[in-house]
């Protein structure tokens, strides 16, 4: 529905600049047939990001793009929340990420891949090149999985929160875990304060991974998607550039991590 669509201001200047649909007519006429959207494209969606290959140093990288992620697209007053941090002793050993809008995954598809990363280990003394690499999933939230879970399937329990946030943190019960009876799947969040916002988060995270788990071939589930790809970009670190192998396009790395570059080049 194109009401939908508008909801979000970047997302309706992104489909006018892009696609011309610059109003209900266009959205319903052949210029938005022509795109060939599927219904997942118009989904809310996940952002998983996690290291593919390299050492402990990729614990800052998955923290540097979480950063990056989140803070580009709060910008453009898209509604991001990160559900889930693995946090490591240089930064996140894995994050996910949710995004709660209507065309999110037709928005950042394209990001799903792995990013290659070459630059001087800054857990090094010596000024050795490494290459290291991110794998950056992009699932749609699919309208077959919801938050509706069926109450005998599912075991919440609470307990105390453990480590960094303060004496109401660690003091009540607000941290949820859930078991999901029929996969045998458990997820647990602590970040927030609140036990309510603890298991929204825990459904979400749990939502994501029976959509992973029901799709027992995941490069099958991505090729549906046309999304897989070998590498996504290259980032230089020391030549300040970027490549986008998705366009085959150039970009100032520098400018691109301040968020002065649009990096959504649909």
């Amino acid at each position: 529905m194109y009401k939908d669509l508008i909801k979000n201001n970047y997302i309706k200047k992104t489909f006018a600049n892009n696609f011309l649909i610059l109003n209900e007519k266009d959205f319903l006429n052949s210029k938005f047939n022509f795109l060939n959207l599927k219904n997942y494209d118009k989904s809310n969606c996940y952002i998983e990001i996690y290291p593919d290959a390299g050492g402990i140093e990729t614990q800052q990288l998955v923290k540097i793009f979480t950063d990056f992620y989140i803070k580009w697209l709060q910008k453009n007053f898209l509604n991001v929340i990160l559900i889930y941090k693995d946090i490591g002793t240089y930064g996140y050993k894995k994050v996910l990420i949710y995004l709660n809008n209507y065309y999110s995954f037709f928005l950042i598809k394209n990001e799903s891949g792995i990013h290659r990363i070459i630059r001087k280990n800054p857990l090094l003394s010596n000024d050795k090149i490494q290459t290291s690499y991110l794998n950056i999933k992009i699932l749609p939230e699919l309208f077959e999985i919801n938050e509706n879970f069926n109450k005998k399937e599912i075991l919440i329990e609470t307990f105390k929160s453990k480590g960094p946030g303060g004496q109401h943190v660690n003091n009540t019960n607000s941290a949820i875990r859930i078991t999901h009876i029929p996969t045998n799947i458990i997820v647990s969040c602590q970040s927030e304060r609140s036990q309510i916002q603890n298991k929204i988060n825990a459904l979400k995270i749990l939502n994501y991974k029976i959509l992973v788990k029901k799709k027992t071939d995941i490069k099958k589930f991505f090729n549906s998607f046309n999304i897989e790809k070998k590498y996504i970009k290259t980032y230089y670190f020391d030549n300040n550039l970027i490549i986008n192998h998705n366009n085959n396009k150039k970009y100032n790395l520098n400018n691109y991590f301040k968020l002065n570059i649009n990096f959504l080049n649909i």
